[in-house]
């Protein structure tokens, strides 16, 4: 019979085996277990053997009862008597100690529990008092805020915890300024793309009129990511969104001078980062500036438009009807009969198009609508 099936042992719960009671704080763990792990090393052992697997067994231990979570459940375990045991080896000469089974106090008449009772809890990252955790959420809250949010600026802070908790915070009580630096500082700090989505980066900005602000933080997002990414394609559509919000609150609205220059606003961004502008910020673009009477250049951003290549059938008709918008009335017209002799044959396609008979016939009564609305306004100039 080999020396380690003959050895002795006998069960241990894994407090016995670092040599601590149940009561003992994290620190006096892990003195314990430094303490321990020299004192069983191999090298000070008689038997090899029994200092390794003493030392497997001290690991095992260790790992368990330094997760305060394990820790938690092997305490609920251990006060019902379903604690985990392993069968600690002993040396030849050494005796077995008598049954260690502790009794099961309750912690009340002042009697202190024999039992690990950690003084705090974690709730969203931050250290609550037991007491405060268990008096609920909203206790929870107001002690974050006391102790951990008020008069702390967030600029000194790079703990993502801190930083999500006083985003919530700040946009709770309309701090504007805080609430977009908090999420611009956690942002800067590159946390996975779950993180930032939670913040709610669109839903801010557009909520305080600041989309092309917005837009810039997102397309720095972007940047990070390969094309094709998942985390790309979000922020890509973010983006789009934003850019669209800020085309439909300030160029389709407002003063004409303003909607004008908020268009201009918007292509110059647009082509800053790379992006070609799509046929509805043209097209805003194009009213904007027709009625702040800039002629010339709502003919330019026409002409662009006309010029780039039509890769959706019913992109014809949207053509015709930008055509009719901007006045150029015989344009319009000669571009819809080519639609309806079938010189663009995809745009009849009932497949691709839908309804593109009645869309021509919609096309007709706009441009005839349009005529006579020129034919009217130099008579009222001339009275």
């Amino acid at each position: 019979m080999s020396p380690a099936s003959a050895a002795r042992t006998e069960p241990r719960d894994y407090y016995e085996i670092l040599g601590v009671e149940p009561s003992a704080s994290t620190d006096q763990l892990r003195a314990a277990f430094r303490e321990a792990v020299l004192r069983h090393h191999p090298d000070r052992a008689p038997s090899s053997e029994i200092a390794t697997r003493r030392t497997s067994f001290l690991n095992r231990a260790w790992a368990e009862l330094r997760d305060p979570v394990r820790r938690l459940h092997y305490d609920h375990a251990l006060e019902s008597g379903n604690e985990a045991v392993l069968d600690w080896p002993l040396d030849a000469d050494e005796t077995t100690r008598p049954d260690r089974r502790r009794a099961r106090r309750r912690v009340d008449g002042g009697v202190a529990s024999p039992w690990h009772q950690p003084q705090w809890r974690s709730v969203a990252g931050f250290r609550v008092p037991a007491a405060v955790f268990l008096a609920g959420p909203a206790a929870q809250e107001r002690w974050i805020v006391e102790h951990y949010i008020e008069g702390e600026d967030w600029r000194d802070h790079a703990e993502r915890y801190w930083l999500r908790f006083a985003v919530r915070h700040y946009a709770e009580r309309g701090r504007t300024d805080d609430w977009l630096g908090a999420i611009e500082r956690m942002v800067e700090l590159d946390p996975p793309l779950a993180e930032i989505v939670d913040l709610g980066v669109r839903e801010a900005y557009v909520g305080l009129g600041e989309e092309l602000r917005g837009a810039m933080v997102v397309a720095g997002i972007a940047e990070r990511h390969g094309p094709g990414t998942p985390q790309r394609r979000w922020a890509e559509r973010e983006l789009r969104v934003l850019l669209g919000e800020y085309r439909d609150r300030h160029v389709r609205r407002g003063p004409a001078a303003a909607r004008a220059e908020n268009a201009e606003l918007l292509l110059n961004f647009l082509e800053s980062l790379e992006l070609e502008p799509s046929f509805t910020d043209y097209r805003a673009a194009i009213v904007a500036h027709r009625r702040a009477k800039h002629s010339g250049r709502a003919a330019e951003l026409v002409e662009r438009v006309m010029a780039a290549p039509v890769v959706e059938p019913g992109r014809w008709f949207s053509l015709v009807q930008l055509l009719t918008e901007s006045g150029q009335l015989d344009r319009a017209s000669g571009l819809l009969a080519e639609i309806a002799r079938g010189d663009h044959p995809e745009a009849l396609d009932r497949r691709r198009v839908t309804a593109p008979l009645r869309r021509i016939s919609a096309a007709r009564t706009r441009l005839e609508r349009a005529r006579r609305r020129g034919t009217r306004e130099p008579a009222a100039v001339g009275a």
